[in-house]
């Protein structure tokens, strides 16, 4: 691949990333109510769960988003007239999270905004010039260089419409399953980077999906948190159904700029994890993975700040709760690492029940089960243990009153 087809490729794949905030900053946003848990379900632990734990919580709720950009380019001609192209698809991909249990998806705005899919389009009719020989690598790069990605009409099927934007939304999936299908996603809104860098994508699937729920108060300065999400350069490698990267670190702090609040992480992310949910220690989401600096190696990235994503949320009239089938699952991981096997088998069985696409629930129904003979063995081992030490004690109690009396009668016999 020539060196401007790989540039062009990266800028594609990155997204926001390089790109200067611009913009007006975001209008203050609603805050939602947390989830109300049901009396059967029980009550996270107010000290950070484990790493397994918050993995379990946070990869049910996370969502593949495979993208594709379709339009035409207005491309200048070398007598000074121009043409429009044939018709140009360039696909991306991001990740994201379920918000509510009625479809309702989160991602990055930079993955739904127009002004993004024009510049896709140009960088793959640039690359396409090249493989067919109609142009050089250095044609490719003086045009650039002129600002064709942003001088360049591109339109949609009709004049004067913008790009077609295609959406899939695939759930997490780690039990193999080749023939897994992802669902239509219609866009319902959309803040580009320079505006905060959340959009909200609907689909409609057969059973609710685990959702994440957005925490209410900021992360704070030197707390851990998780970016969960899919780097493209995995999903290229990997063959079935890859599972999200997980890739923890600290809170560096908050920071405002042109497009709004954002909070710096130093956590590493790769094309392809914007949109990707950023959880705390109890598994809330505290922002979404949004961008980092252009050519800085250091582990400075930023998250879109959690109000900029309940703000989104309460435009749209999205609740963001958990359901019957989340408190469920949720109950049921808890028992899990809590070594409550029996009960966890149930919580889970009866969230899959209603959940069927949460894998992650059937991965850990799985487990609950093979884990019984271990809850079995407590459960008898040590009333048997203890019982046993008890009848001991009797015993020794009765020979010691017994042999002083046997001693006494031999002595009144002689």
């Amino acid at each position: 691949m020539s060196t401007v087809t790989r540039s062009a490729h990266e800028r594609l794949k990155l997204g926001a990333i390089g790109v200067l905030l611009v913009g007006s900053a975001v209008a203050g946003a609603a805050v939602l109510a947390g989830p109300a848990l049901t009396a059967h379900a029980m009550a996270e632990p107010t000290a950070d769960l484990s790493q397994e734990h918050l993995a379990a919580i946070g990869e049910a709720g996370t969502v593949y988003l495979s993208g594709t950009w379709s339009g035409y380019v207005n491309f200048p001609l070398p007598d000074g007239t121009t043409a429009w192209s044939d018709e140009i698809d360039t696909s991306f991909s991001c990740s994201g999270f379920v918000a509510s249990a009625d479809g309702y998806v989160v991602t990055a705005g930079h993955c739904a905004d127009v002004a993004e899919g024009k510049t896709a389009l140009i960088d793959q009719f640039l690359s396409d010039e090249i493989d067919k020989g109609d142009i050089t690598a250095d044609d490719a790069d003086a045009y650039i260089a002129a600002g064709a990605e942003g001088a360049w009409p591109v339109e949609g099927q009709k004049t004067g419409e913008p790009p077609v934007l295609t959406m899939k939304v695939y759930p997490a999936i780690t039990i193999s399953n080749d023939s897994a299908s992802g669902y239509s996603a219609v866009l319902q809104d959309d803040r580009p980077l320079g505006q905060g860098d959340v959009a909200l994508f609907k689909i409609d699937a057969p059973a609710p999906l685990p959702v994440l729920v957005v925490s209410g108060e900021q992360p704070a300065t030197g707390s851990m948190v998780d970016a969960i999400g899919y780097p493209g350069n995995v999903t290229d490698l990997v063959s079935g159904n890859p599972q999200p990267t997980f890739s923890q670190g600290q809170v560096s702090g908050r920071q405002q700029t042109d497009g709004g609040p954002f909070t710096q992480i130093g956590v590493t992310m790769s094309p392809g994890m914007s949109g990707g949910p950023v959880i705390d220690g109890a598994g809330d989401v505290v922002g979404t993975i949004s961008f980092g600096p252009s050519g800085d190696t250091q582990q400075l990235n930023f998250a879109a700040a959690p109000e900029t994503i309940t703000a989104l949320l309460a435009r749209n009239g999205v609740k963001n709760v958990l359901g019957d089938a989340d408190t469920r699952f949720r109950a049921g991981l808890a028992e899990y690492f809590a070594g409550k096997y029996h009960r966890a088998a149930e919580d889970l069985a009866a969230a899959v029940a209603a959940n069927p696409d949460n894998a992650i629930a059937q991965q850990y129904q799985a487990k609950a089960t093979e884990a019984f003979p271990r809850e079995n063995t407590t459960a008898w081992v040590l009333p048997v243990v203890i019982g046993g030490v008890v009848l001991l004690l009797l015993v020794a109690g009765l020979v010691l009153l017994l042999v002083p009396r046997a001693r006494r009668c031999v002595a009144c016999a002689g």
